[in-house]
């Protein structure tokens, strides 16, 4: 007895599942990804001068991501900022279709489909 392995021919796939494999393969083959979340925090700069010293601080974007179980944070200089943003939600539009698939892929279990 063969065991398929999941690949199943696209004339047996709904159209919903054949539509979330198309925009998840676009997704990955052409888009950057990163994990992580965004966050705003305020600093100073250092300059002795500026406002900063006087309680009104520079806004700065950081991208928190986690790395063997530890948290960092990384500045996104305001020249990446847009692009920085597009990766990210690339990645959560990737989670979501992934997380779609999925549920399709259960219900043919619990149908005892394959």
């Amino acid at each position: 007895m063969s065991v398929n392995r999941g690949n199943r021919p696209r004339s047996k796939m709904t159209p919903r599942e054949r539509h979330l494999r198309s925009q998840l393969n676009q997704l990955i083959s052409s888009k950057a990804l990163v994990h992580g979340t965004l966050l705003y925090r305020e600093r100073s700069c250092g300059r002795s001068t500026c406002k900063c010293t006087q309680g009104e601080k520079h806004p700065a974007l950081y991208l928190v991501v986690r790395e063997e179980r530890r948290q960092r944070q990384v500045f996104i200089p305001k020249f990446m900022e847009e692009e920085v943003r597009l990766w990210v939600a690339h990645y959560q539009k990737m989670k979501q279709l992934g997380e779609d698939l999925s549920r399709i892929c259960l219900k043919r279990i619990e149908k005892r489909e394959i």
